[in-house]
């Protein structure tokens, strides 16, 4: 992908919509170019002359409309429940947490475990769908594939407006946009190799590569649903069960310095830095990225930890959500509970 593109539609013909999406780019690069401009969102100042503008390109569906200079986004997960598939009364308290922020949030990621699943998942995740729309356009959230809706054909339809770019076979469960000056990457933790383990198979990471390399000076975001270093009742039966096909996954992530790794699955909060120490399966980690498990959106709440190298904040059981603010090479996570507690702040420069 890399083509930075909105949500939008430019009216008329396409040769009126390049013309006038010309003629928009050079508005925007006259309003930058006064003296005492600075960069900025939300209309303070617009971009610094040196800042290079694109033209709107025609919409793709499922991408979000660029930011110039900062943004905001929210992480959340497993909302899972007994509402018809969810955690209804949870979830809509979240997103009203999420829907006062501000400013407000461009977009959403969640991490999976939307719903419960079962033989009736296209009708839960409708109903999700509802609740979510009630305080974002649904179109503006980016879920994982979570282990519970595990039927991938049913999880495409029902996010139609998902990028389909993904790697061969695997529908919208494996997609990525651009925006601002990040690439956010969705991976499918949910099939597994002959042992039955959960697995990121080489076509995906054969596509992830492209993906990472692509993005050039760009953060890189990237979300899975099952951890790839659990901490607590998933240890030993998330990706950390195929540690040789784990450890593939991580050296990729390395080497292209990702920002954080974002993945639900574990229903609490936990920042885990995964170091050099990690290294294995004849791979050496240079980087310190962060793992963050935000599954914390309505699922039963886990407590407790089995392992704690690299835990720096965590495991936390409670419900929460995930701010993270980007301007130029710095990103600000905070992390908050139901009642509006702060229970993790940390920035990653890159």
């Amino acid at each position: 992908m890399g083509r930075r593109t909105s949500r939008w539609v430019l009216p008329g013909s396409g040769a009126l919509r390049r013309s006038t999406a010309l003629l928009l780019a050079a508005a925007v690069l006259l309003a930058g170019c006064g003296p005492g401009r600075t960069g900025g969102t939300n209309g303070a100042g617009g971009p610094p002359a040196s800042t290079p503008v694109e033209a709107p390109a025609e919409a793709t569906i499922g991408t979000v409309p660029i930011a110039a200079g900062k943004f905001r986004f929210v992480v959340m997960g497993d909302s899972r429940g007994s509402s018809n598939g969810t955690n209804e009364a949870t979830l809509r308290a979240l997103l009203e947490k999420v829907k006062g922020l501000k400013p407000a949030p461009d977009f959403l990621l969640f991490t999976g475990d939307q719903v419960t699943g079962g033989y009736t998942v296209a009708k839960q995740l409708a109903n999700w769908k509802n609740i979510a729309d009630d305080y974002f356009p649904v179109t503006s959230i980016y879920p994982a594939l979570g282990n519970h809706e595990d039927d991938e054909k049913v999880f495409s339809k029902a996010f139609p407006y998902l990028p389909q770019n993904g790697a061969e076979g695997y529908g919208r469960t494996v997609y990525s946009f651009d925006h601002g000056n990040a690439r956010f990457i969705t991976l499918n933790s949910n099939r597994t190799n002959e042992d039955d383990d959960y697995v990121i198979d080489d076509a995906q990471l054969a596509w992830l590569e492209e993906q990472l390399k692509g993005a050039a000076d760009k953060h890189r975001f990237v979300q899975f649903h099952v951890p790839a270093y659990p901490v607590g009742a998933h240890l030993g039966s998330s990706l950390d069960a195929a540690p040789a096909s784990r450890d593939k996954l991580w050296a990729l992530l390395d080497r292209y310095r990702v920002t954080a790794v974002l993945v639900g699955h574990e229903h609490n909060y936990n920042r885990r830095k995964v170091d050099a120490s990690f290294s294995g399966s004849g791979y050496t980690f240079r980087q310190e990225i962060y793992q963050l498990t935000i599954g914390g959106a309505g699922a039963p709440l886990y407590t407790g930890s089995k392992e704690n190298k690299g835990v720096v904040v965590g495991p936390k059981a409670s419900y929460h959500y995930m701010v993270v603010d980007v301007d130029g090479g710095r990103a600000q996570f905070e992390a908050y509970d139901l009642q509006q507690n702060r229970i993790d702040s940390f920035a990653v420069e890159r």
